[in-house]
């Protein structure tokens, strides 16, 4: 049988140079594997030991191959050497083919070990995996893991690849919005990130932790909060100085309003006053008796008594017209709410007494008319026509106020005799 020896100094010598050289170079990649994994003991012992040996083989075929090389320079071989030249050629393909069918074992359980044991770069890939940036550095900034989100982030915000973490945080501090003990940082494409930096220990070291979380609608709605909540403190300060406003416009119009009511009782007395002087036996004197003590009552702070409530402003009025001397004639419907009948109580009286001071009537015409919810009234008084236009002040000029807050519209005509028209 040919000797292995005869092929290597035949026509096998380059060729099975290279393959040793293959098979050499897989199970240096096992044996190393096989540490990266931290796999245990005996399957590192054999990876070492089957590397030994492909290395001694490779080595013989190259000290042979040497001599086949170099045939006129005579070359002694070593005694492990020798025997393995003068081995039969099938004894040594059938151990080479166990040690690669090794190699090709070797492999396959690497493979499996991987897929089944949390390996490192099982970490690795599922760490590039998070949504969120992941960074993990040492006290002096040198990065020990991070993943893709992290280094498209660092790459973003400084132009470079994430290297230093602590130079990294500190451009995140320059260009962050301080949050909480966090930094918000906004990207030129319009996220916002939220980075949060911790310090985690591990092994006895203490390793600095970053994270980078998107929270680019969570800072969208913040935001729209903030100014809103901007807006309603203005709103809040100029109500709370409308309320103030307010409280004195209040006070003011309660004391004009009182004022107006002293005008009022005090001219209507004072025309009643000179209607009992003027014509003692016609006047009714307990309608005058009666407004005099009204009006004391109103300026001794008395007026507002609970009779007051039940009261009837058309009927007062009329009685009122009465002690100045003019009588009213009321003709139509009558308004049943009292907000209505107050304002026409109020126009009766004012038109009673400018019928006495203006025309020297005594005559007071009402005519109502109600269209469901709208009434319309027209007074006319008698007496002389005005001489000049008619200039709306004092208590006309009241009324027109007092009409038109209720909603409501007054006009005053002047031909042969002065008639005010009401509108509510």
């Amino acid at each position: 049988m040919t000797s292995f020896g005869e092929i290597v100094y035949g026509f096998g010598g380059i060729s099975l140079r290279v393959a040793a050289l293959l098979l050499l170079i897989g199970q240096l990649y096992c044996c190393i594997d096989a540490f990266y994994q931290k796999r245990s003991a005996l399957c590192r012992v054999l990876m070492i030991l089957q590397l030994s040996v492909w290395m001694f083989f490779l080595f013989v075929l190259l000290d042979g191959s040497y001599s086949v090389d170099y045939a006129d320079r005579a070359r002694t071989f070593s005694a492990p050497v020798t025997l393995l030249y003068r081995s039969p050629w099938l004894w040594v393909l059938a151990l080479e083919t166990v040690f690669a069918a090794m190699i090709v074992v070797s492999l396959v359980s690497g493979i499996r070990f991987r897929k089944s044991r949390l390996t490192r770069d099982s970490i690795k890939e599922t760490v590039d995996m998070f949504p969120v940036g992941v960074c993990f550095g040492r006290a002096d900034g040198v990065v020990e893991l991070n993943n893709l989100r992290m280094e498209q982030l660092c790459r973003e915000l400084t132009g470079k690849a994430l290297s230093d973490l602590n130079a990294f945080t500190e451009r995140i501090r320059e260009l962050g919005e301080e949050q909480d003990g966090s930094r918000i940082v906004k990207l030129k494409s319009g996220e916002a990130i939220l980075f949060e930096r911790d310090t985690v220990s591990l092994g006895g070291s203490e390793y600095t932790q970053l994270t980078a979380c998107d929270i680019s609608e969570l800072y969208r709605v913040t935001s729209e909060l903030k100014s809103k909540n901007e807006k309603l403190l203005d709103l809040k300060t100029r109500m709370r100085a409308f309320g103030e406003r307010a409280a004195q416009l209040a006070m003011s119009e309660e004391i004009l309003r009182a004022r107006v009511e002293v005008h009022d009782e005090l001219g209507h007395l004072l025309l009643s006053g000179k209607y009992y002087l003027d014509n003692p036996e016609t006047a009714d004197g307990e309608s005058l008796v009666k407004m005099a003590e009204y009006t004391h009552r109103l300026l001794t702070r008395e007026g507002e008594e609970p009779d007051d409530a039940r009261r009837d402003s058309v009927s007062d009025a009329a009685d009122v017209a009465r002690a100045m001397g003019v009588s009213v004639k009321l003709e139509g419907e009558l308004p049943q709410d009292e907000p209505r009948r107050a304002l026409l109580g109020k126009a009766i009286c004012e038109c009673a007494a400018n019928t006495v001071k203006h025309a020297g009537g005594d005559r007071l015409s009402v005519r109502v008319t109600m269209q469901g919810e709208r009434m319309t009234a027209e007074l006319t008084g008698s007496g002389s026509p005005p001489q000049k236009p008619i200039t709306e002040t004092g208590g006309l000029l009241l009324l027109r106020k007092g009409t038109e807050a209720a909603g409501g519209c007054m006009e005053v005509t002047a031909e042969e005799q002065v008639k005010v028209s009401i509108t509510v």
